[in-house]
């Protein structure tokens, strides 16, 4: 990496960081809905701090050789952290945070997609996102099936920003993200902590499967 890049990505790790003393408030600031409980209290700006900078340092490093790419993946991993934290703690994915990051998201692609003259990576995200939202959408309307429609328009957002890496990557977060919801799930069975009927928050999951599946690709 040559020093404009050095500085560049430097410049976005820091302007990520720099929105951590917001974060606690932003996530208190959204309670459960439909008599929900709220179960577990707001964490501190250091706990925040250190799972976003985890995050995007590491998308920092993995796009060593794509710079460009970093602004979008350093917003989705901020904007993850606080709806994975927000679900844990309410099981809820806010529109406020949800809704807006497509347009977001859409416009920081595109930067990259021009920059690299490769508008056809920008097209491949927004067919995944539908595909993705679609595919969700559907699961979502079975009897039973545990997600909410925050989840299906998280992983519309999510389908998106694998897409961009390509169809494979898509397929490995999705993976990888309902097998570890799978695994929470059972363990919350096994030890008597849930039953069949409970729900469980499906978004901090679909996003862990996201940031291996963006760390994984190649």
């Amino acid at each position: 990496m040559n020093l404009p890049a050095i500085a560049f990505t430097s410049v976005i790790v820091l302007a990520a960081l720099g929105a951590v003393p917001v974060l606690p408030a932003l996530v208190g600031a959204f309670g459960p809905v439909d008599g929900g409980q709220i179960r577990r209290p707001v964490p501190t700006s250091w706990w925040l701090g250190v799972l976003t900078g985890v995050v995007v340092v590491a998308f920092a490093v993995k796009l060593a050789d794509h710079v460009n790419w970093l602004p979008a993946y350093a917003y989705l991993g901020v904007v993850g952290v606080t709806l994975a934290v927000i679900d844990i703690r309410v099981h809820r994915l806010p529109d406020a945070l949800t809704l807006p990051s497509y347009p977001i998201l859409a416009v920081l692609f595109g930067i990259a997609a021009l920059t690299d003259g490769d508008p056809g990576r920008w097209l491949r995200g927004v067919l995944a996102a539908a595909v993705v939202s679609a595919v969700s959408a559907a699961l979502w309307a079975l009897p039973g099936a545990g997600l909410g429609f925050g989840d299906v328009k998280l992983a519309g957002l999510l389908g998106g920003a694998l897409g961009w890496l390509g169809a494979p990557v898509v397929l490995t977060g999705f993976m990888v993200g309902m097998t570890l919801a799978g695994m929470w799930a059972l363990l919350l069975l096994v030890t008597r902590r849930a039953s069949l009927r409970a729900h469980i928050a499906y978004g901090p999951f679909l996003l862990a499967g996201a940031f291996v599946a963006v760390l994984g690709s190649r």
